[in-house]
């Protein structure tokens, strides 16, 4: 009996809760630009003071003292990009746009205040006014190789990942020793379906920067869209050695043990994966729907209807899990249980045919051949033409 358990139920939705998690991460960690002193000559003592205060993490005193700094020097735009970038470590983005738009009213030309204003107003949940402002840092400074990547990151908010593509490439141009110019141009590449030069991407930030377990993961990603499993298992374990504590590499390095039909270490990939998962957020359907696939096919059918059924109380709308569940309990000649999981999928998804011959199969099981025959035809009707030799031989 073939069915679809394999696939995962939020297939083509591109934001689900596990699988999509390490773009905003991704984004969040890359974009930042560090800390560091655009006028030294006009650095004063407060900013040395308060910059000492921030390596400690201790952001409210380092703001205390350049807030009063202001006071005193009110005309100083490095004092107020400075308390704009205090603001945003303290996550006060709408502050912090604020701040860096004071300092431009100082001084119009002040290319990283545009750039960093960007990054707040980006932040603020405004991709495309946040563009405006790094279009206007480039033109200021047009070999600044971090506005061309805050700028692609922009793009990439708003899915204009062409655009994304050609910012990220004039910032590798710019900034050819930087790893994490060719780590963004090789994750826009992965949307784009550019597996391969994804891969040469990632070879360059990891040659540049061996110790960043995301590039392996996502190289890794790249690898196992080609099909190179073993490229992709490797690069999956040597992410996960650089960082044990991200659910998302276990159940990615899963995928890949399911696929080589390693079915224990895949069940084990699956289980530490939910352990984190639950661990930071809450139960996650669709992981008990993949360690169910991979029970189902090592053919240990109680655990996966286990898995199945946790998954159906956490998602009780999708039906690819009743799907799943109704093969498992076909597969244990549990044909009455089999029926009513393919009817609740049916009435969840009336446009799906292989359900109803899904539940054909269990009806003719209980010699219920009247329904069995009439499921059957439904499927044909629905486009399932290739079971019309069935129908002949069993419904004539």
């Amino acid at each position: 009996m073939k069915t679809q358990i394999a696939k995962n139920y939020f297939q083509g939705t591109k934001n689900n809760t596990l699988f999509n998690k390490k773009g905003l991460t991704l984004f969040l960690v890359l974009i930042i630009i560090p800390f560091s002193f655009t006028n030294a000559q006009n650095t004063s003592l407060s900013i040395t003071q308060s910059s000492e205060l921030i390596d400690v993490g201790k952001y409210q005193e380092a703001y205390g003292i350049l807030t009063s700094a202001i006071r005193t020097q009110p005309n100083d735009k490095t004092l107020y990009f400075e308390r704009g970038k205090v603001k945003f470590l303290m996550n006060d983005f709408y502050g912090a746009a604020g701040d860096f738009g004071f300092a431009i009213e100082l001084d119009s030309s002040f290319s990283e205040a545009f750039n960093f204003r960007g990054l707040a107003i980006q932040y603020n949940g405004d991709p495309e006014l946040a563009i405006n402002d790094f279009t206007k840092a480039i033109e200021l400074n047009p070999v600044n190789a971090e506005a061309y990547s805050n700028r692609g990151f922009s793009f990439y908010a708003l899915e204009s990942y062409e655009y994304a593509y050609f910012d990220f490439t004039k910032a590798i141009e710019l900034s050819p020793k930087n790893p994490d110019m060719y780590y963004n141009r090789g994750f826009v590449r992965l949307d784009l379906g550019e597996f391969i030069g994804a891969i040469d991407d990632f070879n360059k930030s990891i040659e540049l920067d061996s110790l960043d377990a995301e590039t392996f993961k996502l190289r890794a990603d790249a690898e196992y869209q080609i099909g190179a499993l073993e490229a992709s298992l490797y690069d999956y374990t040597r992410a996960i050695e650089l960082d044990s504590t991200d659910e998302l590499k276990y159940a990615s390095r899963a995928q890949v043990f399911s696929e080589l039909e390693n079915y224990d270490e895949a069940i084990n990939d699956y289980t530490i994966a939910l352990t984190l998962f639950e661990d930071k957020y809450e139960q996650d359907p669709e992981l008990y729907n993949l360690r169910g696939v991979v029970y189902y096919n090592a053919q240990k059918y109680n655990e996966a209807i286990e898995d199945y059924t946790v998954a159906i109380d956490l998602e009780p709308s999708a039906s690819l899990l009743y799907e799943n569940r109704g093969a498992a309990f076909f597969d244990q000649s549990k044909f009455i249980e089999a029926v009513q999981d393919y009817t609740m999928a049916i009435d969840l998804d009336p446009n799906n045919p292989e359900n109803y011959y899904f539940r054909s199969q269990a009806k003719f099981e209980l010699n219920n051949k009247l329904d069995g025959c009439l499921d059957l035809k439904k499927a044909i009707e629905m486009g399932l033409v290739e079971v019309r030799k069935e129908l002949k031989e069993k419904c004539n």
